[in-house]
């Protein structure tokens, strides 16, 4: 029997508490914890008539008892969700491009632990290469989140390869050596590959959704809660955002059982996209009233003029939010 439809699965606990935060905000009302089997899920409400529930692995990685590859099994077995999501912190890869709380999501993944380590031919030169999976993620899902993309205003959404591997990256040169390996990498993390597998063996369709924290170049430690904060909560919102902006999926057909309700849990899509829609406006009364604020101050006419552009983009966003009502 299908309990959930979509399962969001968190591993560090400023994931966890993004995730449940941005939820309760949006749809009113703390998540009820449940306990099935040997682990605790959150029953975060129907949102635009998908079930969801969250679940938070106890290890990081994707091997080991709590890891990813059984965490999303026992998640699996215990609800049969149609979707399983992974949500949470990743690292970057191009500090001039990119920014702290941008959106990584997942086309395709590339696992980097299962690797060929040889010598360059003809010459004496180590020679690594990559010989892990690269599998994309479900068609639909990145359909569903690159529409959503389109309406979101927020944090700069990245879609793409993401690394994926049990190694806690936080050296330049080795960042820069998986680089080198994939090119069109956007990001890296490292419970990807045990989401995968797992999704896989149980043919159910997955994502992983995260957002930059640090670039893995041995600064972790830098501003490392507040960054961290930024980035899991981006990447907690962009998810609802998407599960909001979800056009008509008949969830019924999916889990193939007749409707099964949940009043207590049940919120209108049209609420949900209201209480965002003011979560946002307030947001941007902040960002406007900070931008007027440094306007005031002695600035270079460079740092006044992108002042000026940022205030334009900013006021022009709070006009159409107070359009939608």
């Amino acid at each position: 029997m299908s309990i959930a439809d979509v399962l969001l699965v968190t591993v560090t606990s400023v994931e966890s508490k993004a995730v449940l935060n941005v939820f309760e905000q949006t749809i009113g009302h703390k998540a009820p914890q449940e306990s099935i089997g040997d682990r605790a899920y959150f029953n975060l409400g129907t949102v635009n008539g998908a079930r969801v529930f969250m679940t938070m692995q106890p290890g990081m990685g994707s091997g080991g008892v709590g890891g990813s590859l059984p965490s999303v099994t026992k998640g699996i077995e215990a609800l049969s969700p149609q979707a399983v999501i992974m949500v949470g912190i990743a690292f970057g890869v191009n500090e001039d491009k990119q920014k702290i709380g941008d959106v990584l999501v997942s086309k395709q993944l590339q696992l980097y632990d299962l690797q060929r380590v040889g010598t360059q031919e003809n010459e004496k030169s180590l020679h690594i290469t990559l010989r892990g999976d690269k599998p994309p993620a479900s068609s639909w899902l990145v359909n569903h989140f690159e529409t959503a993309a389109l309406s979101w205003n927020d944090a700069k959404v990245r879609f793409g390869v993401v690394l994926t591997g049990d190694k806690l990256v936080d050296n330049l040169d080795y960042r820069n050596q998986l680089i080198s390996l994939e090119q069109e990498a956007v990001g890296g993390e490292m419970e990807g590959a045990g989401l995968y597998v797992a999704c896989h063996d149980k043919k159910v369709d997955w994502i992983l959704i995260k957002a930059i924290c640090d670039w893995g170049d041995g600064m972790k430690g830098v501003d490392k809660a507040p960054r961290q904060e930024i980035a899991a909560k981006n990447a907690a919102e962009f998810v609802l955002h998407g599960l909001l902006q979800f056009t008509a999926i008949d969830w019924e057909k999916r889990r193939g059982q007749q409707p099964s309700p949940t009043p207590n849990t049940q919120s209108s899509s049209s609420d949900l996209r209201r209480s965002m829609n003011d979560r946002r406006r307030e947001s941007l009364q902040e960002e406007i009233e900070v931008i007027q604020r440094q306007l005031e101050s002695t600035l270079s006419d460079e740092q006044k003029l992108k002042l000026e552009r940022r205030l334009k983009q900013k006021l022009a966003e709070y006009e159409e939010l107070e359009q939608l009502g």
